[in-house]
């Protein structure tokens, strides 16, 4: 493919929206962050799946701790083998863009388990992997399908990728159906720039903004202290009412216990 296609890794940030105002987990040494940090350790120590999944965060990001991914990745994982979706959505981005832990199939088990979730940023991620051959075997027909479901959640980030490869698209139309048939349903528009963009939207828009981090930590510190009984979670010490697995379905959105950005970019062409 003779267009240069940016693949742009993001991990949402808590309660992701495009009209959302959240706070982002920052590096932090004071006492008052170690002081989380050792809670949370506590709670891992018992068992709980949401203190691993929160603890790896703050190991990758240096949150009341010295920088780890080592041993963020050791914490993400026994999350994200519970199922835990924002722990498989980290694991995989951090094994495709680290230096040290790279694992390129590992990244893509996670991803396409997120994705089917509907995490936005995965969806997106696997459709550019998948259209070229730099990170992965090229897949057309997987490329197509992500893209497609990328597109029906409008990413924002879309419109620039397929403006890069219209050219593409139109001589391959049968290698894209699913796509093809979508944007020939609901087009893009052409922005002032002249460049690819989605349909202004007449809907009311809603700014929310979160809660802070501090209040979220309280609340899965206080579930540490108890043990109980699961309604069909695999999240132990919260209902499927509670977890994030079951609250993302409902959101159809990003998990809201994700705290940090990641962000990478590797082109091909």
């Amino acid at each position: 493919m003779k267009h240069k296609i940016a693949i742009l890794m993001a991990v949402a940030v808590l309660f992701m929206s495009y009209q959302l105002q959240a706070q982002v987990l920052k590096a932090c040494q004071s006492d008052y962050c170690v002081d989380y940090f050792n809670k949370f350790k506590k709670g891992s120590k018992r068992g709980y799946v949401q203190a691993n999944a929160s603890l790896g965060q703050f190991y990758y990001i240096g949150y009341g701790t010295e920088k780890d991914e080592d041993k963020a990745l050791k914490y993400l994982n026994k999350a994200a083998r519970k199922g835990e979706h924002s722990s498989q959505y980290l694991v995989g981005v951090i094994s495709l863009v680290s230096k040290e832990n790279k694992d390129v199939n590992k990244a893509i088990k996670y991803l396409e388990k997120v994705a089917k979730a509907n995490y936005k940023d995965a969806n997106y991620i696997l459709g550019t992997l998948y259209i070229n051959d730099k990170v992965i075997a090229k897949n057309l027909e997987k490329a197509d399908f992500y893209l497609a479901k990328a597109y029906k959640q409008k990413d924002k980030r879309l419109p620039e990728l397929l403006d890069s490869i219209s050219e593409s698209l139109e001589k391959n139309t049968s290698s894209f159906p699913k796509i093809t048939a979508i944007m020939n349903k609901k087009p893009l528009v052409k922005g002032a720039d002249n460049n690819l963009a989605w349909p202004e939207s007449h809907m009311e828009v809603i700014t929310i903004t979160s809660i802070p981090l501090t209040t979220v930590f309280d609340e899965q510190i206080a579930t540490f202290k108890r043990r109980k009984k699961t309604t069909g979670s695999k999240l132990q010490g919260k209902t499927c009412a509670e977890n994030v697995g079951c609250y993302q379905a409902k959101l159809n959105r990003q998990s809201i216990d994700t705290f940090f950005l990641i962000t990478s970019a590797a082109s091909g062409q």
